[in-house]
């Protein structure tokens, strides 16, 4: 080993920012999760479903709760040296495995993007292979100076508290759903409003692009512009878009069944319950008894309830079959209900109220 290396590895400042750069890190990557952990389920389960792991999908929920709570624990961990020969082997483990795995996804691309940062901080796969080989470089001064490391009491206690409270949030948001709405249907939202101006911001983000007969000069047009128009002048070249596009936009949002879209009807009904399920085949019979147990309290409320599912409808019709089904997209279903089963009460076209199937209640 060189001495330009050991001295890098060996001088206190080096371990220092290497704690602060991955402690805050892991600290974030904890938090984001935290905020919306059906997020980081729905992408682990897409890492099962490349790996040929499905029957972990079941434990998806507790696998999500626990990574966010041990991200947590090893950022603070590092940040205020707790435990610090522990956490300079976990960090070593931890970066190692991370380091891995994004290589593997970088080669193979199994999945759009990794979901290390939730919706937060979206990284292509090769980008969040480059982060944790950096990651990765920076565990080598902490490894080397972890017996020079002392921990404190202190330190401990905070690593343990901030910990805990950062695991009772993440349940608390799996279970009563995101304090944060990321995607366009969140509560108070009037839907025929938010798809329409969706559909009018999409026409605004779209330029055409033209080419002049005479000078052969390029120029953009908004699509609305009969400038344009004048094909003695100009030809079309293409459209394109100005802005980028969400990744779940109102306009999607299309309840349909039999091939009818029945989402105009419904948002002119006083008040209409949907009963959210992705996957019907995952509901156990508890889960399924307590849907009908709802459907049965809302209908005798005089309130319209519809079953949406992405399932074959025909699920629907077995499980339900006293009851309205109609499919919807599943990535707009899961921006719509952050839970794999639950609630969404829509008066006249205004969300009013969501609420996963764990919090629901017959009262709801």
């Amino acid at each position: 080993m060189s001495k330009i290396t050991k001295y890098i590895l060996a001088h206190g400042w080096t371990e220092w920012v290497a704690r602060v750069v991955i402690g805050v890190v892991f600290i974030f990557s904890s938090a984001v999760k935290a905020i919306d952990p059906y997020g980081t389920v729905l992408k682990m389960d897409e890492y099962f479903v490349a790996m040929g792991l499905e029957w972990l999908s079941g434990a998806g929920v507790v696998l999500a709760v626990g990574l966010i709570a041990l991200e947590m624990l090893l950022g603070v961990a590092l940040l205020l040296r707790a435990w610090p020969r522990l956490m300079a082997w976990a960090a070593v483990v931890f970066n190692g495995f991370y380091l891995l795995l994004t290589l593997w996804v970088a080669v193979a691309d199994p999945v759009a993007e990794c979901g290390c940062f939730g919706d937060v901080v979206i990284l292509s796969n090769w980008q969040t292979f480059g982060k944790n080989v950096v990651l990765t470089l920076l565990t080598l001064p902490i490894l080397w100076r972890r017996k020079e490391s002392s921990g404190r009491a202190w330190s401990t206690v905070a690593t343990l508290v901030l910990t805990a409270l950062t695991l009772a949030f993440a349940i608390y948001s799996l279970i009563k759903l995101p304090v944060v709405e990321k995607f366009p249907f969140g509560v108070g939202v009037n839907l025929p409003e938010a798809i329409e101006e969706d559909l009018v911001g999409a026409a605004d983000q779209s330029v055409v692009v033209c080419r002049n007969l005479q000078t052969g000069q390029m120029t953009e047009f908004a699509s609305d512009d009969s400038t344009w128009w004048n094909e003695q002048e100009w030809e079309f070249v293409e459209l394109k878009t100005t802005k980028t596009q969400a990744k779940v936009r109102a306009s999607e949002f299309v309840l349909h069944s039999g091939g009818y879209n029945l989402t105009p009807q419904l948002m002119l009904v006083p008040m209409c319950r949907l009963l959210c399920a992705e996957r019907l085949d995952r509901l156990s019979l508890e889960e399924q008894r307590k849907m009908r147990m709802i459907a049965k309290d809302c209908l005798s409320r005089g309130n319209r309830v519809v079953v949406v599912t992405s399932s074959p409808l025909i699920e629907a019709q077995t499980m339900f079959p006293e009851l309205e089904f109609c499919n919807m997209d599943p990535v707009v279903l899961r921006a719509l209900l952050r839970a794999p089963a639950g609630m969404v009460s829509v008066s006249k076209g205004t969300i009013i109220h969501k609420a996963s199937l764990w919090a629901l209640g017959v009262e709801e």
